[in-house]
């Protein structure tokens, strides 16, 4: 019987055979797939690092009692979107990202423009070369060279006119502009409304850190200075899951990281914000008028707060609210313009539409019965053959590109063109302005005798002790200062603080103390109501210790230098 043969077949496996060689078939597809994709972040990881110069944006605040938030004056700012600029710009000596404004003398004698506004005047998204107010001073050499125009801006983000109104009392009044430019944007209406602010940015509306306006009980509305406290949230916020502090620590460090995050960002839609509806409920509970002005309105998103100026023809009351404080903040400029004989005109960027669309007909309708024209930054556009928001601004970010400071420019530039006059017929006033109160509250102060000379002057006061520094930069208030306070009886002292026989009084210098402009520095602290005998203070940082230290009698005024050499054994201890 013949018997059958099998040539070069394999046995058929068992069951744990097939499942090993599957196994070392996953095994090895996943350590590919995991090869490949530590290359690409590898790879990514070089290509973003070697086109991106940062990851994350720099801005050194500061805060001034009178103008509210401004930047550290000659700091150096980052910022970037983290997908279409990366710009490196520096502040001037009065704290805005500009050029060092020209001389006082050269000002009143040029036909000097003077912007103020939000975040499209602080312009972070350019170099200060491209901002418009520059490429306006550029293009008027070349076809307004009679005029002599030269320009400076003020603008801080997040700002309304209501609240720009120190800027030019501060600072732009000083330099005698000829006209006064107030850039419009559509977020203008809200941030001029203390309630709407403050629900925009979760904090009590009868406490914002800029300059702002309230409404008396018998309906008048005047301005209120920046609220001189810690900031006061409308909730506790809680703190951020682990993944939400991972993942702020990554894109810190991480190039790739931060791209992806961006993208993240920018693709994203909003979610209704439960502690925003939580927040209008809290405030229409803390009085009668806040329940009648918030009555009827229900927001879902604090980035659609502004959306009813624009698109909603009747309002809820709080809107109506808004424009009447809108209405004032115009008033004001206007009575500032005509008491320094400056020409007013308003610039509108491209959120407010043009002729027909809400926006720009609420704008035009506050403005034009108190004779401030409107010049048309859309109308502009269009004219160019261009579409104002595809053309003239980021692809992932709202505010102008190069093209469109550049259209803003030119959109300036026509006006003045038609209405040279401004220059060449200005009304000056009798007398020039009397000098900002930034100057004249350092110059009274360092007109007295110093409690004691080191790289500060220090003085003291009723309670309160004064550093000054001029010239003064934000490398010199880097450094956390000390302040160290002996009592005449150390019973006096907190029960913590007894055992070393003094009080700390440690502080940051942006942490709530005053600052001064022009390349000045001044710091007031408050001092103990108790008996005091001796202060300490100086600067230190953890890993140098003592940079300087200057240790005198209260009350005792010293001519000489009064720095000591020895350090102190617990600098912020």
């Amino acid at each position: 019987m013949p018997t059958t043969r099998t040539h070069g077949v394999k046995p058929h496996p068992s069951v744990p055979g097939r499942i090993r060689r599957a196994l070392r078939l996953v095994g090895w597809n996943a350590l590919f797939l995991v090869a490949g994709l530590a290359l690409i972040g590898v790879v990514g990881e070089a290509y973003f690092r070697w086109r991106t110069p940062f990851v994350e944006s720099v801005h050194p605040n500061a805060w001034s009692p009178t103008a509210g938030r401004v930047y550290t004056p000659n700091a150096e700012v980052r910022h970037t979107n983290g997908l279409d600029f990366w710009t490196e710009s520096r502040t001037n000596s009065l704290g805005f990202v500009d050029r060092e404004p020209i001389g006082l003398e050269r000002a009143a004698a040029s036909c000097h423009v003077a912007m103020i506004g939000d975040s499209y005047v602080e312009a972070l998204q350019v170099p200060i070369a491209d901002k418009f107010h520059v490429r306006l001073e550029e293009l008027a050499a070349r076809e307004l060279r009679h005029l002599d125009v030269t320009t400076s801006a003020f603008g801080i983000f997040g700002t309304g006119q209501v609240n720009q109104l120190a800027y030019y009392d501060e600072f732009a009044r000083y330099l005698r502009p000829a006209l006064l430019v107030l850039v419009f944007v559509s977020n203008d209406f809200m941030n001029n409304a203390p309630i709407l602010e403050g629900l925009n940015q979760g904090v009590d509306p009868d406490r914002l850190k800029q300059v702002s306006a309230t409404r008396g009980a018998d309906g008048t509305i005047t301005l209120r200075p920046p609220w001189p406290g810690a900031e006061v949230r409308m909730a506790a916020m809680p703190p951020p899951p682990w993944h939400t502090r991972a993942t702020d620590h990554l894109t810190g460090i991480s190039p790739l990281a931060s791209w992806l995050d961006a993208k993240r960002h920018a693709s994203s839609s909003d979610d209704t914000d439960p502690e925003l509806i939580a927040q209008v409920a809290r405030l229409s509970r803390r009085s009668p008028r806040y329940a009648a002005l918030l009555d009827g309105w229900r927001p879902t998103t604090r980035e659609g707060i502004n959306a009813p100026f624009l698109y909603t023809q009747d309002m809820p009351p709080v809107y109506e609210d808004a424009l009447d404080f809108t209405a004032f903040a115009l008033d004001q400029f206007r009575e500032r313009a005509d008491r320094d004989g400056a020409a007013l005109v308003i610039l509108s960027s491209q959120g407010m539409g043009t002729r027909g669309d809400l926006g720009f007909d609420r704008l035009t309708a506050l403005a034009e019965p108190r004779g401030i024209p409107v010049v048309d930054y859309n109308d502009y556009v269009l004219r160019q053959g261009a579409e104002p928001w595809r053309d003239g601004t980021w692809a992932h970010d709202g505010h102008w590109n190069v093209a469109g400071h550049r259209w803003a420019a030119e959109a300036l530039l026509e006006y003045l063109k038609r209405n040279q006059e401004i220059c060449t017929m200005r009304k000056r006033p009798a007398s020039p302005p009397p000098p900002p109160s930034w100057r004249t509250d350092y110059e009274s102060i360092a007109s007295g005798e110093p409690a004691a000379r080191s790289v500060f002057d220090i003085y003291t006061g009723e309670n309160t002790v004064t550093y000054l520094k001029s010239p003064c930069g934000a490398a010199d208030v880097q450094a956390q200062f000390f302040l160290h306070v002996v009592p005449e009886d150390v019973e006096d002292l907190p029960a913590d603080r007894r055992q070393y026989g003094f009080d700390n009084l440690d502080f940051h210098y942006t942490g709530g103390a005053a600052l001064a402009f022009g390349g000045r520095c001044i710091a007031k602290r408050p001092l103990p109501d108790y008996p005091i005998v001796r202060i300490r203070t100086g600067q230190f940082t953890p890993d140098d210790g003592n940079i300087w230290m200057a240790e005198f009698p209260v009350g005792a005024v010293r001519g000489e230098a009064a720095a000591r050499s020895a350090p102190e054994r617990t600098p912020g201890g």
